[in-house]
């Protein structure tokens, strides 16, 4: 379900929004085309779904989602606040149609000013960095957004991998893709490693009692520890099925390699991902 807020800003699901772009046999938002460079079809869909971690105040009674993709994270937070509001919005109306009752989902865009019809309690993100160009005017509107005394939380990962022992090169397909990335997204005004940024943005709008955790997330199950295999084991899956959709727009507009290429460098890295040589993570 979704509900129409601002015909500026938002959209409801009986619009344009579900009349999707096709490009290189995948799907991708048509709401702010070219916005979010990440496709928005089944493979997609199922990729997203695979991790929800988040902790939360246990008395709020509004949340905000925002980037909320398939809404897992949202519909979750839901179950687990049966007195809370949830909203969640992105730009490609692709969540469940059967939510609690206590959850909406809305197709806006993030980068605009937002427009909603109370403050929030709480405003989360996770993993939206591709779609960011400028995270102070974020920071601006979840200022703008948020009750007094309310929280945010961003969870993100900051590009490119990097080993410490150096074995990642000897994946070059995967270290190519690392920095053709990076570059890529550089060119298009999109900085992978903003989040490192973001802290002191944070502090300088005037927010208190921040805190920063740290990690690194390995690719492949090569860390010591149950855990951290486990975490190895999921990125890795995950990015097998991430990289094509995260390439394929800008290798082939910002770049411009042909689909073709594309599609014969994402095997190679693939392939060198499955070797697990490198001992690679990505920090979060």
């Amino acid at each position: 379900m979704a509900k129409l807020i601002d015909e500026s800003l938002t959209t409801s699901l009986n619009s344009s929004a579900t009349d999707y772009k096709y490009e290189h046999g995948r799907r991708y938002h048509a709401y702010q085309e070219g916005k979010y460079v990440l496709p928005n079809d089944d493979a997609e869909i199922q990729r997203l779904g695979r991790l929800n971690l988040a902790p939360i105040p246990e008395n709020i009674t509004s949340c905000l989602d925002i980037g909320c993709g398939t809404g897992a994270w949202a519909i979750e937070f839901a179950d687990r606040h049966p007195r809370c509001q949830v909203t969640g919005t992105d730009l490609s109306p692709i969540q469940p149609d059967v939510v609690p009752r206590n959850v909406e989902f809305i197709v806006d865009d993030i980068t605009s000013d937002w427009v909603y019809p109370q403050h929030f309690d709480f405003i989360h993100s996770r993993a939206i960095t591709v779609g960011i160009k400028d995270w102070r005017a974020l920071v601006e509107q979840v200022w703008k957004n948020l009750k007094p005394g309310g929280w945010i939380e961003f969870q993100e990962y900051h590009f490119p991998f990097t080993s410490d022992d150096d074995t990642l090169s000897l994946c070059p397909a995967l270290d190519l893709w690392n920095n053709n990335l990076a570059s890529a997204s550089a060119k298009a005004g999109m900085w992978l490693d903003a989040i490192l940024s973001v802290p002191e943005i944070l502090q300088e709008k005037g927010f208190a009692n921040m805190d920063q955790a740290a990690t690194k997330w390995p690719l492949g199950p090569w860390a010591k520890g149950k855990k951290e295999k486990k975490v190895g084991e999921l990125l890795e899956r995950d990015l097998l099925g991430a990289i094509e959709g995260t390439s394929m727009r800008l290798y082939t507009k910002i770049l411009g390699w042909s689909e073709e290429a594309v599609r014969k460098h994402v095997e190679e890295v693939h392939d060198d991902i499955r070797a697990r040589k490198a001992h690679a993570y990505i920090p979060m």
